[in-house]
């Protein structure tokens, strides 16, 4: 009988989850996704105080996964890039489990750490490996291959259109996250909009965009959304720029001032919209419209 490992559908999985699933099933164990956020899902996350909410959704998918699994993936993601660190809430996130969650089960901690030594993945890849019986190289194969399957996944081209076209700067987990976003993308959509999200700008592009700051972004996942909206400012590829971040968050709050200094020098409009439990739907609706009629009225002149 396989192995199940329990994968919550929150933070670090909209940007790795793929590679992890396809990683653990090469390993062969069978993968069991958290189902997608609901009220429900916030509602357990709502044990959790202070912190953001992402991270309470977090917390709901592990618990709603929890019950069905032997294991829990669960990596402690310090750094996924030379000199930069993630974010503190969600280095802790093996912790927050483990103190608020009864009859957790067993979890896969492995620590992947960046900053100074790309070779530390190499260690926890094998670490899974050995959790799973597999032995060194057979893990380190798995990995390469899903890692590279992932790589070749080429980022989106950001489409030509007459409609209005709008730059939703947002980390994955929360654009991408129905709940969360309120449905964010299928409203712009409907309104006409072309959308670009940072995940269509190639890497390569944002990390020469951002460079002409002053100082290094500190956070990694913060620093590819900058280069991703400065690489769709200048020259201008977009008509609007939407920042999307979660109430509490630290990096964003930093990140947020960057970005719309940048848009002001541009002279193109910025909308900072901030989410957290409490958002009225009714009142989000209005302002992405207003902002919207704005962009309109704006191309007429």
């Amino acid at each position: 009988m396989k192995i199940r490992i329990g994968i919550p559908r929150g933070l670090l999985y909209y940007y790795h989850g793929r590679v992890w699933e396809d990683f653990l099933c090469k390993l062969g164990a069978e993968v069991i996704i958290s189902g997608e956020t609901s009220k429900k899902t916030l509602q357990y996350g709502s044990a959790l105080d202070e912190v953001c909410l992402p991270v309470k959704a977090y917390f709901g998918h592990a618990y709603e996964v929890s019950h069905d699994v032997d294991y829990l993936f669960v990596p402690r993601i310090v750094s996924a890039a030379k000199g930069q660190y993630t974010c503190p809430e969600m280095i802790g996130l093996p912790d927050m489990l483990r103190s608020n969650i009864s009859n957790l089960p067993k979890l896969i901690e492995i620590t992947v750490n960046l900053r100074n030594d790309w070779r530390n993945l190499y260690h926890a890849v094998t670490t899974v490996g050995k959790i799973l019986n597999v032995g060194i190289a057979a893990s380190l194969y798995a990995w390469y291959q899903s890692w590279r399957s992932r790589q070749q996944q080429t980022c989106l081209p950001i489409a030509n259109s007459k409609n209005l076209s709008i730059g939703l700067i947002g980390h994955p987990y929360i654009i991408y996250d129905r709940q969360i976003s309120m449905n964010v993308l299928d409203k712009l959509s409907k309104l006409g909009i072309n959308v670009v999200t940072p995940d269509m700008v190639d890497a390569d592009q944002a990390k020469n965009s951002a460079a002409c700051l002053d100082k290094k972004i500190f956070w990694c996942y913060c620093s590819h959304l900058v280069g991703a909206a400065f690489a769709l400012m200048q020259p201008a590829q977009v008509d609007g720029v939407i920042l999307m971040t979660s109430f509490s968050c630290g990096p964003d709050s930093l990140i947020g001032e960057i970005i719309k200094g940048r848009a002001q020098a541009l002279n193109i409009p910025f909308m900072l919209l901030t989410i957290d439990e409490h958002m009225a739907e009714a009142g989000f609706i209005t302002r992405l419209e207003a902002f919207i009629d704005m962009l309109g009225r704006r191309r007429q002149l």
